[in-house]
Formats: C-alpha cells, sequence, structure tokens
C-alpha cells in the first residue's frame, strides 16, 4: 500500500509539473474554469435573492448543498482521470498501453490524468461552502465538522463510482459517454438543490436507483436541522459513507468485467 501511495503521488507530481511549464495556459484555464463554474452559483444567489427560497430552503441552507455537492464532485473528477476521454481511447486502441504496463489497470486510470484547471471548481465549490457557512453561523460541535467531512468524502467516493461506470460503459459502447453525463454532471446539478424540489419519479429515482439524494441532501437534513419530507428514518441522514462504499465497489466489479471483455481494435 505504501508503495502505491508513494508511486501515486509521484506520477501525480510529475504530471502537475509537466502542467506547470505552461503556467500561462494553466493560468488562463484556471480561470476559465472558476468564472464557468462560478456563473452557477451566481445564478443561485440572483435566484434566491429574488425569490428569497426554494422548496423552504434559504440561500444559505441551498449554498451550503451547493457547495458540499461541488467540492465532492471536483475532488473526484481530479481522483478519476481518464474519464474525460476513456471512451476515445478505447475507440482508438490506447487502451493496450494501459493493458501491457506493469501496473494494476485500476491504478493507471486513477493516474492517467490530473489537470489542474479543474482545481478551479474545486476554488469555487470550497468558496460556495465557506460563503453559505458564514450565513448559516451553525453553532456545530465537533461531532457535526467531523460528520461534514464524512458528507463530503462520501460525494466523492460516490462521484467517483459514477465516473467509473461511465468510464466501464465504453467497453461495451464508446457512444454512451453523453447517456453517462446525465449522472455525472446531471447529478452534480440534481444534488445542489433540495431533493424535495423535484417530481416524484424523478426524486425515487436519484434516492431509490441511484441514491444521490444520499450524497448532500440527506447528511445536510441532519446538519442543519430539518425535518425529512419524504419521512424516511433518522438514521437515513447517515448511509452517505455506506451508499458511497456500495456503489464503489459496484462500480469496480464492473469495471473488472470491462477489462476482461475488451478486445483490441488492431491495427
Amino acid at each position: 500500500m505504501n508503495y502505491y501511495l508513494r508511486l501515486y503521488l509521484r506520477l501525480i507530481g510529475a504530471q502537475a509539473r509537466s502542467e506547470m511549464q505552461y503556467r500561462a495556459s494553466f493560468i488562463a484555464e484556471f480561470l476559465g474554469n472558476l468564472l464557468v463554474t462560478g456563473l452557477d452559483f451566481a445564478m443561485l444567489v440572483i435566484l434566491l435573492n429574488r425569490f428569497q427560497a426554494v422548496g423552504g430552503w434559504t440561500l444559505a441552507e441551498v449554498g451550503f448543498l451547493y457547495g458540499g455537492s461541488a467540492v465532492s464532485f471536483s475532488l473526484a473528477e481530479l481522483l478519476v482521470g481518464l474519464y474525460d476521454d476513456f471512451d476515445q481511447m478505447v475507440v482508438r486502441g490506447e487502451f493496450d498501453r494501459v493493458l501491457l504496463r506493469p501496473l494494476p489497470v485500476t491504478f493507471q486510470m486513477l493516474t492517467g490524468a490530473f489537470p489542474l484547471r479543474r482545481f478551479g471548481r474545486l476554488t469555487q465549490g470550497g468558496a460556495a461552502l465557506v460563503f453559505a457557512l458564514s450565513l448559516l453561523r451553525p453553532h456545530w460541535g465537533v461531532d457535526h465538522w467531523l460528520f461534514l467531512g464524512v458528507m463530503i468524502a462520501g460525494g466523492m467516493v460516490f462521484f467517483m463510482a459514477i465516473f467509473i461506470l461511465g468510464a466501464t460503459s465504453a467497453f461495451w459502447s464508446p457512444q454512451t459517454n453523453e447517456v453517462a453525463n446525465i449522472f455525472t454532471y446531471g447529478g452534480q446539478f440534481m444534488t445542489s438543490y433540495p431533493m424535495h424540489i423535484y417530481d416524484a419519479w424523478l426524486r425515487s429515482i436519484f434516492t431509490f436507483l441511484v441514491p444521490m439524494a444520499f450524497v448532500t441532501y440527506y447528511p445536510a437534513l441532519y446538519l442543519l436541522g430539518k425535518p425529512d419530507p419524504f419521512g424516511l428514518p433518522a438514521w437515513a441522514s447517515f448511509l452517505s459513507p455506506v451508499m458511497a462504499l456500495v456503489a464503489l465497489r459496484l462500480s469496480l466489479a464492473a469495471w473488472h468485467r470491462g477489462v476482461r471483455r475488451y478486445q483490441s481494435t488492431g491495427n
């Protein structure tokens, strides 16, 4: 384990140094990513300033959801580096190189890319979370602050699982990347707002089929001291890490099956 951790840090460090060789490009991409993602939160602020609340949730409370979801999502983006163009790797047969290297395939997927520009989304999400907490001024104990960390980590692992499943789908059809984006980028958008504002059928899908409601919404109910409008047991708020680990285990099982199924495109 220590060997792989050291190797992971070395590989990520090498990629970071490589990107920093072109600092102007990095700064431009970072600021562009920060601006584009920041517009989402700006629209949220404008909307809540106009209507005061969404589904009974104030700007500070929705901002808390938004910031927590954005931080979890951006960390998952950084850690699953090959997701963006993995379908093209499969189409071009470049996945052969991964199989020939003397390292675990999953490890290579996690270290294949580390685009620093994604720190723009992470910075923006962190700023939104700090902004929301500054408005809320919660009187939390240590256990609540620790649970906030658990919520963010659980969301990160859950989104990692969704990214891995999205990449895995390329083994069966390289045209499914846009469908996977419904559950990655679309899922991040959904978890940025209270789940009870959505229609019942959509809410059921993202609670029981793809349990994204447990990424930020249910932990937020506990942290913000809000009642559950759906009447689930109180312990449902603490299912975030459980759901995340189950999702990751299932996604890795699908990934390993897809790797076994892979056939080279040839010359």
